[in-house]
Formats: structure tokens, C-alpha cells, sequence
């Protein structure tokens, strides 16, 4: 959605790898957006491609690939690079050892850095990137489409509101998902009655748990979550790591009320603890337990306003901001 809405603008072209297959999305590439595979330039030749575009502006996925790292060297003080990440800071000694690297080679090519939100500041600032270097808002859902959603289902849910949670991520075990089945069976046996609705695929896919109100949908397109998330009524992400997690955004926007592990990245942009949901530890599931039996005490109204709460967080960033940072990026 951003880029759709910067294409408007300008010309985009993005290199990237193939998709994931334990995420197929199906992606409709709009106008004015072009889409160059990876797997089909080395380094000289995409070098070559890249400067045949002449781009006002590169912005460079993390540091893995050492090929977009040379591209990035190839323009340095020519037009403005960008560095985007969504690593925490955590202080392991290879995160200090690897900072410290980075600074004496690959980063002086870079003269920004945009990042997700306030966990990935900290680590551009120790990555020496100073405060006018550094943007925010670098992950944005569609807002606007998942608006749309909290407007068509919130009087529905005025009526009748759902009695189930939703989780929509991928089965593998550093998302949690095992310690959710299991939270779900503790939550189901201390007398819960709310449903699970679980969406995704993954390596893990054949370990699902089979249990009493468990709906396991395999992967879920995009244009399908709308409607899943109308029959949902509290989103839940229990992560034993996320660098951000835009399902947290998407669903905030569409007015779902949030039960996220504190390992979420966005959890400080969306929740607001005890107002619009709550956060658990990491690999807790008596806890994430605990934090649904509190959710099945609360009264349709009280979740009502949670939504309404998530869906203003929801819309703290967006694709209109988005683009404005791009150009702020490129006349600076």
C-alpha cells in the first residue's frame, strides 16, 4: 500500500528475492511499481541495472546481501541511501562486535537509517547513526483498507460481539504458536468458552494441536482477512520474537483489542497495557491464559472501547506519512 500510494508520485522499483514459501502471499503488483528479481542479477550485473534506472533515492533491506551493500557503495555521495532494519537492541556481544564492524565499513556508505519504531532507534543510534539521521514509520499496514474493516464490523459487533480470538501468523515455534495451543487448553480447562481461530502455515504445520474450539484455516490470503476478522474478537500474537509485527498494526487499525507478548516490536505503538489489551512474557502460556480469562470477564462495551482504542492506535502511522518521508529523505 505504500508504495502504491508513492508510485502515484514516482517511479518505484523494487529487487527483491522470491517470496517465501511458507508465506505464498499472491501480490498484485500496482502501476507504476516495478518488480525486478534478485536471483537473476549478481553483483556487476545489478549494479549495472541499477544505475540504467538513475534513482533519486536507494533504500537498502538490512545487510545481508552483500550485493545491495555494493550497489549502496556504488552511489554513496551521489544521491541519499537509506539503511532500513527492524533488529532490537539485545547487547550480545556479536550485536556489540558487529556494530562496531559495521561502523568502520558498510554504514559510512549509508547516510540515513529508517527504522519500524523506538526499539529500532536505540539500535541505529548505537550503530552511529545521530538523531537527524534516523526516520520512523518505516513498516505501515494498508490503514486505510483495514479502516474500512473496523467500519463495516463494529456495528455488527455492537450486536453480537465475537467470541473468539484470532491468531494469523506463520506455525513455527519462535512465534509462539505452541505456547498458545497450550495457554488455549489451560484457558479452556479454568472454564473459558471463547474460540481460537488460527490462520498460517509453516514447518510446523503437520504438530498443529487438534483441540475443542481450535480452527486451524491453513494460509490465508490477504483479501481473505477481512472477513476472518469480522467473526474475531481479540487479536493475539505471543512471539518469542518480532522485530515489529505489521499483523499487530493491520489488526489494530481494524479495531481488534491486542494480547501480545512483550518480544513484540510494536507493542509500545499499539498497546496500551490494561486499555486496549494486555502483554505477557514470552514462552508463558499460564499467562497468556490468564490474559484471555481476563478478556472473557469483560463485558461487550468494555471490548467495544478496546477496539476503539487499538483502531486511533491503529492510524498512528500510515501511507500518507510514509510517503512524506520518503520525499523529506530525498531533498534532504
Amino acid at each position: 500500500s505504500a508504495c502504491r500510494a508513492l508510485a502515484q508520485n514516482a517511479e518505484v522499483y523494487i529487487i527483491r528475492w522470491p517470496v517465501n514459501s511458507e508465506a505464498p502471499f499472491e501480490f498484485k503488483v500496482p502501476e507504476g511499481v516495478h518488480i525486478i528479481d534478485r536471483n537473476q542479477y549478481g553483483t556487476s550485473a545489478l549494479i549495472k541495472k541499477v544505475k540504467e534506472l538513475k534513482p533519486d533515492v536507494i533504500f537498502c533491506s538490512g545487510w545481508i546481501d552483500k550485493g545491495y551493500l555494493k550497489v549502496v557503495k556504488e552511489f554513496s555521495g551521489q544521491i541519499p541511501t537509506v539503511l532500513s532494519m527492524d533488529n532490537h537492541w539485545k547487547g550480545t556481544p556479536k550485536q556489540q562486535i558487529g556494530s562496531l564492524v559495521a561502523q568502520y565499513t558498510f554504514l559510512k556508505d549509508f547516510d540515513f537509517a529508517w527504522v519500524p519504531g523506538a526499539k529500532q532507534v536505540d539500535y541505529a543510534k548505537r550503530l552511529g547513526f545521530s538523531d537527524n539521521q534516523i526516520f520512523t514509520g518505516y513498516y505501515t499496514a494498508n490503514v486505510e483498507r483495514f479502516n474500512a474493516v473496523y467500519e463495516k464490523s463494529k456495528h455488527a459487533k455492537i450486536e453480537d460481539y465475537p467470541k473468539s480470538f484470532l491468531y494469523v501468523s506463520r506455525y513455527i515455534k519462535h512465534k509462539g504458536v505452541f505456547d498458545l495451543w497450550e495457554a488455549f487448553k489451560n484457558y479452556r480447562n479454568s472454564g473459558g468458552s471463547w474460540n481460537l481461530i488460527c490462520a498460517g502455515t509453516g514447518d510446523q504445520w503437520e504438530n498443529r494441536i487438534e483441540f475443542e474450539g481450535i480452527s486451524h484455516l491453513g494460509f490465508i490470503q490477504p483479501e481473505e482477512i477481512p472477513a476472518l476478522i469480522e467473526l474475531s474478537g481479540v487479536y493475539i500474537l505471543p512471539s518469542h520474537f518480532e522485530p515489529w509485527g505489521v499483523s499487530v498494526h493491520e489488526m489494530a487499525a481494524a479495531g481488534l483489542p491486542l494480547l501480545l507478548s512483550e518480544e513484540v516490536g510494536s507493542n509500545n505503538v499499539f498497546l496500551t497495557e490494561g486499555e486496549n489489551g494486555f502483554s505477557f512474557p514470552q514462552k508463558s502460556p499460564d499467562q497468556i491464559a490468564e490474559a484471555m480469562l481476563r478478556i472473557e470477564k469483560m463485558s461487550d462495551i468494555e471490548l467495544l472501547k478496546m477496539g476503539a482504542l487499538s483502531h486511533q492506535r491503529g492510524n498512528s502511522i500510515n501511507t500518507e506519512n510514509w510517503v512524506k518521508t520518503v520525499f523529506k529523505i530525498m531533498e534532504s
